[in-house]
């Protein structure tokens, strides 16, 4: 296991792609290639190489070409408008990782109307999955208009959420960080369907049961007062997608964001209609340029 040693053939490599491309997590890959050969320690290399492995190969693919023509386009923007604003994150190699702009038309919006602003990154710009990141609102005329935008070249499903809950209250000090309702309630579904079955609900189940949490209780007594009953009813205590999303609670249960305006807002709808106004001119075969 000396570095010295430690090597990722060219058929491993192969399989490290495949399991990327088939959206198989890092740590499932590395569990499945090490079972192939009889052991974790039979593989020839570790955890920390097939991560480097993968980090390098998507530093490749922000080859000069790429990320100078883009840096260029910036520049090019900011000459013709100094408004013009974008932001380049960079790793400790000095390699691009995430990309921020937002044009002057974006930044007199965002003065006018940011007091509501929904974030969503469910928008995969091409067939290298990156995200498009879209700070979205509504003006006077309830019209969407667009706050910024961002290329995600090193956003990560684990780490993502938490980064996003620590980093709002720097950069957006005094708001109310909200959960998309529609996005918790498929969670709700893919996570904790199965064991809210209930005759007399037929076939509501999860969805009867937290939308009553998300839209009619106001007091925060009652909230963990029905909670409680409701891990009792379907015992469910030990449920761990229970416990995380009663951890938040405060981002989505009614009698803590009923007071905070919202604009009529409760999910990243608004994000979700310009995503499907971006598909009739950005499909997933276009590269950067």
């Amino acid at each position: 296991m000396l570095r010295s040693q430690r090597k990722i053939s060219a058929s491993q490599e192969t399989e490290i792609d495949l399991a990327e491309k088939s959206g198989i997590r890092l740590n499932a890959a590395f569990e499945l290639m090490g079972n192939e050969v009889g052991g974790r320690e039979s593989l020839g290399f570790t955890k920390l190489d097939q991560k480097n492995y993968l980090r390098t190969k998507r530093q490749n693919s922000l080859a000069y070409g790429e990320a100078g023509s883009i840096l260029q386009y910036f520049r090019d923007k900011s000459l013709e408008n100094p408004s013009f604003f974008y932001s380049v994150q960079l790793d400790n190699e000095e390699q691009i990782t995430n990309i921020f702009w937002a044009d002057a038309q974006m930044i007199m919006d965002y003065g006018q109307f940011g007091d509501v602003v929904t974030f969503d990154t469910t928008y995969k710009l091409n067939s290298a999955h990156r995200p498009f990141a879209s700070f979205v609102g509504f003006n006077h005329h309830r019209e969407t208009v667009i706050f910024g935008a961002a290329l995600m070249y090193d956003e990560t499903a684990d780490s993502f959420d938490s980064a996003m809950a620590k980093a709002i209250p720097i950069v957006m000090p005094n708001t109310t960080h909200r959960l998309c309702t529609w996005h918790l309630m498929q969670n709700a579904l893919r996570y904790a369907n199965s064991i809210f079955k209930d005759k007399a609900m037929k076939d509501k189940g999860m969805k009867s049961v937290l939308s009553t949490f998300m839209y009619d209780i106001e007091d925060e007594e009652e909230f963990t007062l029905k909670w409680e009953e409701m891990l009792d009813k379907y015992e469910v205590r030990d449920n761990h997608w229970l416990k995380l999303t009663f951890g938040v609670k405060e981002k989505w249960g009614w009698p803590y964001v009923r007071n905070a305006w919202g604009a009529g807002m409760s999910s990243t709808q608004l994000s979700e209609s310009f995503n499907a106004f971006l598909k009739d001119f950005i499909q997933s075969d276009h590269n950067l340029m």
